[in-house]
């Protein structure tokens, strides 16, 4: 017999892991790290490189999921929509932080803290399926996208120049702020453009199934708060 689930309230660690994976927090967080990095002149390369796997992974989850949203069920057999926006900005963010704060470490101290990065966005991943945002096969999807691109910013940094002591903990005190400042709450503008989206294309599904062309709405939109 399975355990029921803990309601999603704020101030359970469920709800905690799914605002850590809200593209929204993950947004502010990158964005400050990149400012922090680009301080400096000889991190500037890795604050564009990390700023901008950021908004091509964010990018192609967002075309994705609009284009597959536009067939009414997606690929219904596999029960997948496009890889999740959640799964796909944990696995990249919180293991390329990990990494960015302790880059100055040893090596083993390095690989520990993005293994406890991956697995804090694995820890993400577990609870968007197990409370039904989404499917298995969307969740890993996400997982390897984001993944993918981080392993592939640390592969590319290891070239640059490692970012300055006070840069790291400037980036780990303002992470911090953050952290206190949007605690358990969306950022405001992102959820209203999602919402829009989400609202054009059920518009455009709903006006082709009237011309006929047998379109299913299906669940088009059923998790897009996610």
């Amino acid at each position: 017999m399975s355990t029921p689930l803990l309601p999603l309230v704020p101030g359970n660690l469920s709800h905690f892991l799914l605002w850590m994976g809200d593209s929204g927090l993950a947004t502010l967080v990158v964005g400050a790290v990149a400012l922090c990095l680009a301080l400096r002149k000889q991190t500037r390369g890795l604050a564009w490189l990390w700023a901008g796997a950021f908004v091509l992974v964010s990018s192609l989850v967002f075309a994705t999921k609009l284009g597959i949203f536009g067939w009414g069920d997606g690929f219904e057999r596999l029960d997948f929509r496009g890889p999740s926006g959640h799964a796909t900005v944990s696995a990249f963010v919180w293991p390329m932080v990990a990494w960015l704060l302790t880059m100055h470490a040893g090596r083993s101290v390095r690989v520990a803290a993005y293994l406890l990065g991956a697995a804090f966005a694995m820890g993400i991943a577990w609870i968007l399926v197990a409370y039904s945002f989404h499917s298995l096969p969307e969740v890993v999807a996400g997982s390897l996208l984001g993944g993918g691109a981080s392993v592939a910013c640390i592969a590319a940094a290891r070239f640059s120049a490692p970012a300055p002591r006070h840069i790291t903990v400037l980036a780990a005190l303002v992470i911090a702020l953050l952290f206190g400042l949007q605690h358990g709450t969306q950022l405001g503008p992102l959820v209203r453009f999602k919402a829009k989206a989400h609202q054009l294309v059920a518009t455009d599904n709903h006006s082709a199934m009237r011309g006929g062309d047998g379109r299913s709405p299906g669940r088009v939109g059923a998790r897009n708060g996610i």
